[in-house]
Parts: C-alpha cells; sequence; structure tokens
C-alpha cells in the first residue's frame, strides 16, 4: 500500500510537470582574459532546462551593449517584450524546441568589434559554453544572429571561421563597414566553406543605407549559388530600424535556426559492437566502435524511456568513448528503452541509435509502462475517434486501463471510459465532448497492485456544430465574442439566456449563464481559456469564448481615416523617467481619434513637468465619448502634427489620478504628406472581456443558425491551425457576401504549389485542410483573393479586408517535417 501511494504521488508530480513546466531563466556571466580584459554576456536556459539532462542548441545574438536582447526597454517600439518572451512564445506554441540563447556584450558599441572581440568569442565564449552548459557542441548544432551592429558581427565572425556554425542571420545590418573586397577575392574556395550555412537575412525599408548595402551582399552570395532563406531581403514596406522589427525577425528566425539544428549531416561513421538483451537488468555494456574524424571528438550516451521520445545523459565526456557501463538500476523499469551515441568535434558529428526497443526489469514490481499512440499532437479529431494506446507491465501482468478527457488543457477531467482490459483502443465518441483547440487525454492504467498516469499531447476536438443565431453584445465594449453550439437539440428549451463575465480573480476569468425565463443559473463561476474552447453543457449547449490576453494596439486599423496624410505611426505603450521617478504607461482599452483643425482648438497638458503648447488638433475617447488630455514633444513646436511629433495620450485611473496611456510617434520621409483640416488619425485597440461585458441569446428553433445564420460583417482569413503543422493544418476564411474565391498556397519563391479552393461561395464561414505531404520543410504563403458576385473570374487585385471591392489576404505557414 505505501508504495502505491508514492507511485501516486510521483505521477501527480508527473502530471503537474506536464502541464506546468519550469520557466525559463537568464543569466549573466562574465569571463576575464588573462591580458583581455572583461567580458560580460547573458545566456538564456529554455523551460525546464534545470529538471532534465536534455542538451541544446546554440544560437549567438549579437548587438552592441550586453542587455539590449533583454531589455525591454531598449527603445519605445519593443512594447514591453524581449527575446526571452519571445523564445518562450515560440517553444510553447510548438514551433521549435528548445535552444540556449548567447548574447555577448561588446567593447565597442558603435561601431566595428576589435579584433580581440572575435577572437573571445571563437576561441574562449563558446569553448566556455560548451564546457558550461548542456550543448550539443558541434558546429551542426550552433547559430549566430544579429540586429544592426549585431549583424556586422556576424560577418565577421563567418568571414573568420565559417565552419563554426551552421546557420546565419542578420536584421538591418550595418554591413557597410564591412570590406567586401576581402570577401570578393577570396573566391571560390572561401564560398565553398560557406555553402553548408543557412543564412537568414533581413533589412529595413526605412534605412535606405543599410539596404542597398545589404543586397551587395546578397547579390555576392548568389553570385555563388548561394542564396537567403527569404524570397525577398527587405522585411516589410514599412519597417524600420528599431527593435519592434528585429524582434519580429526573431520571430521569424529562432525556428528556422531550430529547424536548421534538426538534421545535421552525419561524417563520422559509428558501429555497435555489444547486444542488448530483450530484457535487461543490473549492468548493461554497451560498446561501440567510430570511424575517422577530422578533430578531436566528445562522447554523449543517452536512453529514452518512451522509444525515442525524449531522452536522457547516461555520459558526456570531453574524450573519444567508445564503451560505457550502464547500472539500470538506477533507472525505473519500462518496455520502451532505446539507447544511442552521439560524437561531436567542432566541424565533425556521428549518431548511433539502436534500432530495437528492450525492456527493463529489475527486482520488485513497478507500474505498468503507457504510451499514447493517438491521437498525436496537433492532430484533429471529430466523430467516433479511435483511441490508441500501448500499455505494458515489465512483469508481464495483465493492465486495465481508464481514459479521461480534458476540454481545459488539463486543469478539470471528465470520465470518457474505466476499466477495460488493455485492449489497446477505443472508439470514442467525441462528438458529445466539448470542441477544444488543447484537448487532452490522460490514461490510468494498472496492474492489480500499482497505477501509472500518462497524459497527451494537446489535439484539437473540433466537431460540426449548429451555432445559435443572433447573439447580442448588449453591455461592454470587449472585442471578444462568444459563439452557442448546439450538441443536442431535443434538450433546447427556447428561453432567452444572459452571459455575465467576472474579470476580477488574477488567475482566470469566469462567466455565468443566467436563464433569463426563469432567473435561476445554469452554469456558475465557470473558468475559460479565451481561444474559444466550449464550456460545460447546459439545456443541450455549449458556449466559447474568445478572448484577448492584454489590451493591445490594433495595428491593421489604426491609421489615417480621413484625409489624405501619408505619415506613419508607431504605437506603443511608453515607459519614460521624470526626474527620479520612472512613469510606466497603461494599456488604456478605449478608441482614439486625432482630429486634425484649422485654428488652435486645444492646448496640450502640464503634466508630468510637460510645457503648453497650443494645438491645432483635439484627441478623442471615442469609446467614452470624451476629450482626452494629450503630452506633445515635437522639433518645430508649431502644435501641428508633422514628422518626428511624439504624442502622449492621458487617462484617469479608477482613483481619478492621471495616467499615460498610449504614445503615438508620428513619421515618415522627406516626401510625406502632412495632415489637413479635417483629416482624422484613428487609433484602435484590442480590447479583452471585461466584468461590464453581457451578452444575451435565445435558443428557439427559428433562431438557430440555417437560414438565419449569422452573416460576417467582414471578409477575413484566420491563422491556419497547428502552425507549425506537419502534414495537415486546417485554413478557416469567412465571406460577407457571395463571392467568387480563390484560396492558394505559395512557397517562398512565389510559385503556386496547391490551390485549395477556386469557385462560387456564399457568405458564412468556411474551413479546408490543406494536406502537405510532398512538400519540404519551410515557410508558405496562403492567400485569399475574393471578387464580388459581379465579377466571377477570380482575378487576383490588390485591396483591403471589407465588404465590397477586390481582396487579397496573405498569411504564412510554416510546415516542420
Amino acid at each position: 500500500m505505501q508504495r502505491i501511494i508514492i507511485v501516486l504521488f510521483l505521477a501527480t508530480i508527473a502530471v503537474s510537470s506536464l502541464l506546468h513546466p519550469q520557466a525559463s531563466r537568464t543569466e549573466l556571466r562574465s569571463l576575464t582574459v588573462p591580458g583581455g580584459g572583461n567580458w560580460s554576456f547573458n545566456v538564456y536556459l529554455p523551460p525546464g532546462y534545470d529538471r532534465s539532462t536534455e542538451r541544446y542548441p546554440v544560437v549567438y545574438l549579437f548587438r552592441g551593449a550586453v542587455d539590449e536582447w533583454l531589455d525591454r526597454a531598449e527603445d519605445a517600439s519593443r512594447n514591453g517584450r524581449n527575446i526571452q518572451d519571445i523564445t518562450d512564445t515560440l517553444i510553447a506554441q510548438g514551433k521549435m524546441g528548445g535552444v540556449i540563447l548567447v548574447m555577448p556584450g561588446f567593447t565597442a558599441m558603435t561601431g566595428p568589434a576589435s579584433e580581440a572581440d572575435y577572437e573571445f568569442i571563437l576561441n574562449t565564449l563558446i569553448p566556455f559554453i560548451d564546457q558550461n552548459y548542456r550543448t550539443l557542441p558541434s558546429r551542426w548544432h550552433r547559430g549566430v544572429d544579429g540586429f544592426s551592429l549585431g549583424g556586422l558581427h556576424m560577418v565577421n565572425l563567418i568571414w573568420r571561421n565559417p565552419e563554426r556554425f551552421a546557420s546565419a542571420g542578420s536584421y538591418d545590418g550595418t554591413l557597410s563597414l564591412f570590406n567586401f573586397n576581402q570577401m570578393t577575392a577570396a573566391g571560390e574556395p572561401y564560398f565553398a566553406r560557406l555553402r553548408p550555412i543557412q543564412f537568414l537575412l533581413h533589412s529595413a525599408a526605412i534605412a535606405p543605407s543599410n539596404l542597398s548595402i545589404n543586397r551587395r551582399v546578397d547579390t555576392l552570395l548568389n553570385s555563388y549559388g548561394i542564396y537567403n532563406t527569404f524570397s525577398d531581403l527587405l522585411f516589410s514596406t514599412t519597417s524600420q530600424h528599431n527593435w519592434w522589427n528585429a524582434d519580429e525577425h526573431m520571430i521569424r528566425t529562432l525556428p528556422l535556426h531550430w529547424s536548421k539544428f534538426q538534421a545535421p549531416p552525419h561524417n563520422v561513421p559509428l558501429f555497435w559492437t555489444s547486444t542488448i538483451p530483450a530484457k535487461a537488468s543490473g549492468t548493461v555494456r554497451l560498446s561501440w566502435s567510430i570511424g575517422r574524424a577530422s578533430d578531436s571528438l566528445k562522447t554523449m550516451v543517452e536512453y529514452s524511456k518512451n522509444a525515442g521520445t525524449s531522452w536522457q545523459t547516461l555520459l558526456f565526456a570531453s574524450r573519444r568513448d567508445s564503451v560505457f557501463d550502464w547500472n539500470t538500476r538506477n533507472d525505473s523499469d519500462g518496455t520502451r528503452y532505446l539507447t544511442r551515441i552521439q560524437v561531436f568535434g567542432d566541424t565533425s558529428y556521428g549518431i548511433l541509435q539502436a534500432t530495437q526497443r528492450f525492456t527493463v526489469d529489475n527486482p520488485g514490481n513497478s507500474p505498468p509502462d503507457a504510451l499514447f499512440l493517438s491521437p498525436q499532437k496537433y492532430e484533429k479529431a471529430s466523430g467516433t475517434y479511435l483511441i490508441t494506446w500501448s500499455a505494458e507491465d515489465p512483469e508481464g501482468d495483465q493492465v486495465r486501463t481508464s481514459i479521461y478527457g480534458s476540454s481545459d488543457n488539463g486543469k478539470s477531467w471528465q470520465t470518457i471510459v474505466t476499466d477495460i482490459s488493455n485492449t489497446g483502443s477505443y472508439a470514442w465518441s467525441s462528438q458529445f465532448s466539448a470542441n477544444s483547440p488543447a484537448y487532452r487525454l490522460k490514461l490510468r492504467c494498472s496492474d492489480g497492485a500499482l497505477t501509472s498516469e500518462v497524459i497527451s499531447e494537446p489535439f484539437e476536438i473540433m466537431n460540426t456544430r449548429e451555432p445559435i443565431a443572433g447573439i447580442r453584445h448588449t453591455a461592454g465594449g470587449s472585442d471578444g465574442r462568444v459563439v452557442v453550439n448546439i450538441v443536442d437539440r431535443s434538450r433546447l428549451t427556447g428561453h432567452t439566456y444572459r452571459i455575465l463575465f467576472d474579470d476580477t480573480t488574477s488567475s482566470q476569468k469566469l462567466y455565468n449563464v443566467l436563464d433569463g425565463t426563469n432567473s435561476t443559473y445554469l452554469l456558475r463561476n465557470t473558468p475559460f481559456i479565451g481561444d474559444g474552447s466550449e464550456g460545460p453543457s447546459f439545456d443541450g449547449l455549449r458556449l466559447g469564448v474568445f478572448d484577448y490576453p492584454l489590451v493591445s494596439n490594433n495595428r491593421d486599423s489604426t491609421r489615417w481615416t480621413k484625409g489624405r496624410s501619408t505619415l506613419t505611426s508607431q504605437i506603443t505603450v511608453p515607459t519614460f523617467s521624470v526626474g527620479n521617478e520612472t512613469i510606466k504607461g497603461v494599456a488604456y482599452p478605449s478608441d482614439y481619434e486625432i482630429r486634425i483643425a484649422d485654428r488652435i482648438i486645444d492646448t496640450s497638458s502640464m503634466l508630468f513637468g510637460a510645457g503648453a503648447t497650443p494645438l491645432f488638433f483635439i484627441a478623442w475617447n471615442i469609446t467614452e465619448s470624451h476629450r482626452v488630455p494629450v503630452i506633445i514633444s515635437e522639433l518645430d513646436g508649431d502644435g501641428k502634427i508633422s514628422r518626428f511629433d511624439d504624442m502622449f495620450i492621458l487617462e484617469k485611473d479608477r482613483h481619478g489620478q492621471f495616467i499615460v496611456a498610449w504614445e503615438i510617434f508620428f513619421s515618415g520621409d522627406e516626401r510625406a504628406i502632412l495632415p489637413i483640416a479635417g483629416d482624422v488619425f484613428t487609433l484602435k485597440t484590442i480590447k479583452p472581456i471585461r466584468s461590464n461585458d453581457v451578452f444575451e441569446f435565445t435558443s428557439t428553433a427559428t433562431g438557430i443558425a440555417g437560414e438565419d445564420r449569422l452573416i460576417p460583417s467582414a471578409i477575413e482569413l484566420f491563422q491556419n491551425y497547428p502552425n507549425p503543422f506537419n502534414p495537415t493544418t486546417a485554413i478557416r476564411y469567412q465571406l460577407s457576401a457571395i463571392s467568387g474565391v480563390k484560396l492558394s498556397v505559395f512557397d517562398i519563391l512565389g510559385r503556386e504549389v496547391a490551390l485549395l479552393v477556386q469557385e462560387q461561395k456564399e457568405a458564412g464561414h468556411y474551413s479546408v485542410q490543406w494536406d502537405a505531404s510532398g512538400l519540404a520543410s519551410g515557410l508558405y504563403f496562403y492567400q485569399l483573393s475574393v471578387v464580388p458576385s459581379a465579377r466571377r473570374d477570380l482575378v487576383s487585385t490588390e485591396g483591403r479586408n471589407g465588404k465590397a471591392g477586390n481582396n487579397v489576404i496573405t498569411k504564412k505557414a510554416l510546415l516542420l517535417k
């Protein structure tokens, strides 16, 4: 009984660790080189680093000062995020695995680094990182990237030693400071050394000197048959030399760096010289032979308890080992063990994995060894779905299994089936479960004495539902929305319902469902994630809430909405200093208009030490319908909106104290058209659901979707899901009127690789499955072309989202195999 309790306790810890992994961390380190001074560098370690023996690839990031990649306020554009946030998000979204980031600070902050800096990186820092962190110490698991001067550092490093890196990127690198004559003169022998490297190069649009030099570099690489991974060197037509765009560059490049590290070429032959028995116990000898290598090797011996899903290190030696005695008594019993050997040199790499799994069974009873076979991560399930699993007992005892489901990513569980024999499959009627993009299953397996649990990867349950039409947002100003789906028509009541929200708890938003017809609550304090996952059923219905995690700027809708001005804008939540005090902005959930006049109609605020300026415009909160004060910083002091003007919108908090809400920085080139009287600039925000939001609907038969289905108000193309994907993904879109539709997929060279839709469609919501089985890993673009019903030739022409006119909307999808 005591051992049963311990096993259950450990299983609970395992479940908790799976659903709540250890967070990432960063640490500031320094090294003193005798006679060469002191160098500082930051190291990012991915989630779970301290709880595992896993080894990781490394990307070296360069800019200038040691803290720039981590400083959320490095410039106003950054909007409070840093490289740690970005990498954590990419890993959580499944777009990449764990990676170590190293961010050195150079002695030169405004110009080329010194030769000593490059010597330090290549000969001191890289060996130090490989020695002191769990890296995969070969060039095939090492990349370099940089912003601005960091791009120059990248080029200098691959000029000096290209064999150190497998992947190299740059955002708007200041490459004009590099002597390209030496690279050109090096000729074919040098460029042959560059060919194994993946290049991930971007330039800003509003930095023409960098762009022209970077195009020269791209042309030089092309002349030797080396091509940038991105089809266009230009990041975007509005990209600037700032941290926002540098971070966006990393969002695109980090998954590609990581993908490059996953399939390194093997140039060191390895062969097993020992055989592991089908059932092992005690000490097992592993031995192998190593072929010729071009440099000295390190050796890593690993084992997997789950048939290769994850690996743990048995030995990491800074020498060329060929034998290891493994004491299996230090590990738990299991039926899906594998072993592998990896050898690393700075330019050499080899890997050897056992082809047959084996059982470890040492004295004493052990719990069953269970594994989900389906569903797979991000798989889409509907209708009657066949759940499959493997559940084996190391001692060969019979195993009985129970299965549970969770639509909220493991926060709560519902029973699906209990106490079935170990058949390894179960036909599950998923249509009665809640739809969810992050559903999980749990196996509970018992050999009669001991129990083990295993939780599946998240997958999607998406059964076709009839949505209730005419859902009314009767109170509140949120951009969130609610869908109500019919699960069982026979239970519909025809009653009117109200959905009420509570955002006062710090950990989880809640909703309540009130039956307004008989004044009773059917659901109380129901948590929701905000991703549209369906909640508990009531009266034959389930509802899903689509919400936003934070107030943010709606970039697509923030623009000049009246007039011909071509000034560009940059919207941030500001942080600035006034004396010894730091003023931090608050993302206020309102929309605003800057209304331009032909005379002085307002005066700027003198709060926070600002000076008063007569203004030829007024700032208006259009959500709450009142004027708002502003602080203005301008070069010419004329009170008119022009290039390089900086405006801070002020609001009052719940205590009546003024706070800084949003910063608007206007810019543009010398040819930019300035605003005139009558022009209006609109700042739109995305507003999460709050406690004052209320939705209402009626579940009458005539209110059910069909001819009365709620028509979308605009054309929209949604992000594919899952993304990244392998090899299938769903693409959703909506139409506001009957239209000709063409949905195509293109590769990074602009070639059409798939035609998914080409026909006339009614207004409504649509979903298309794209199977990319025959395509290579990489970035793809899917494009929706919509032509109003008056024209049915499906010719693609440029346009904006909306109800009328021709529309072309493009989004990106990442295929990772």
